[in-house]
């Protein structure tokens, strides 16, 4: 990969900003070098990573993070960003977000108590999402007008499958990550700096890439995100240089 100087101004090395939710950070059971973003930093010594992770993240903190979103672009002057979001934004829930800031606020474990009764009675709701699907194809589109006038690559990995664990637990998260990820897809179709990458797509048997609770990525899963995105910021960040 080449390292040269550029401009004046610009940084010496190659930067990436990693801006994801918790399927990027380590857990008690996974230690951060056995996650995507510290197998890439092992990989690709030469490039600056900036690793943005954040747990519960959703697309609304591109646009309102720092100085109207600032702090996920524009602060860093990143070269390529890597996106992980849309399962946050995307999960069918039990409550509203608006009804369960007061929910669980409620004494004696009366929240926890209630929520875990209407999941059990009447089951989650894809109404109360996070993020509806509209929001968030508007709010990564928002984000890739700003990205395209820095010059910056982008590169969205598509939420992967749920596990058969995940399933039995929200059984209607299947048919959201779908629709999440066909928003991505339209947006690559409009957006030249946008690439769309499915590190799982063809895997016929995935519950051997998750955690013990079926949704974080354990070691293997997080190789195979690793394995896919490096050629892909290679080729992204030798482009860049070039241009």
């Amino acid at each position: 990969m080449s390292s040269t100087l550029s401009v004046v101004g610009k940084p010496l090395r190659p930067r990436v900003l990693i801006i994801a939710d918790s399927l990027a950070l380590p857990r008690d059971d996974v230690a951060y070098e056995h996650t995507w973003p510290g197998m890439l930093e092992e990989r690709l010594p030469t490039v600056t990573w900036i690793n943005r992770a954040q747990r519960l993240s959703t697309s609304e903190r591109l646009n309102s993070e720092g100085n109207q979103g600032a702090d996920c672009l524009e602060f860093y002057h990143p070269d390529l960003v890597v996106l992980q979001l849309g399962i946050c934004d995307c999960a069918p829930r039990v409550l509203h977000r608006r009804t369960a800031a007061y929910v669980y606020r409620l004494p004696f474990g009366l929240g926890e108590r209630l929520s875990s009764w209407l999941s059990r009675w009447r089951g989650r709701k894809t109404s109360n999402c996070l993020v509806p699907l509209t929001d968030y194809e508007r709010n990564l589109r928002d984000y890739l007008i700003r990205a395209a006038a820095h010059g910056t690559k982008v590169i969205a990995l598509a939420t992967p499958s749920p596990s058969n664990l995940l399933i039995s637990k929200n059984p209607l998260i299947g048919r959201q990550i779908d629709a999440y990820n066909e928003a991505l897809d339209r947006l690559a179709e409009r957006f030249s700096c946008l690439s769309v990458l499915y590190p799982f797509r063809g895997l016929d048997l995935i519950d051997g890439l998750f955690v013990e609770d079926g949704y974080h990525l354990n070691e293997k899963g997080a190789l195979r995100i690793a394995a896919a995105l490096e050629p892909l910021v290679r080729e992204a960040l030798e482009r860049h240089a070039a241009a």
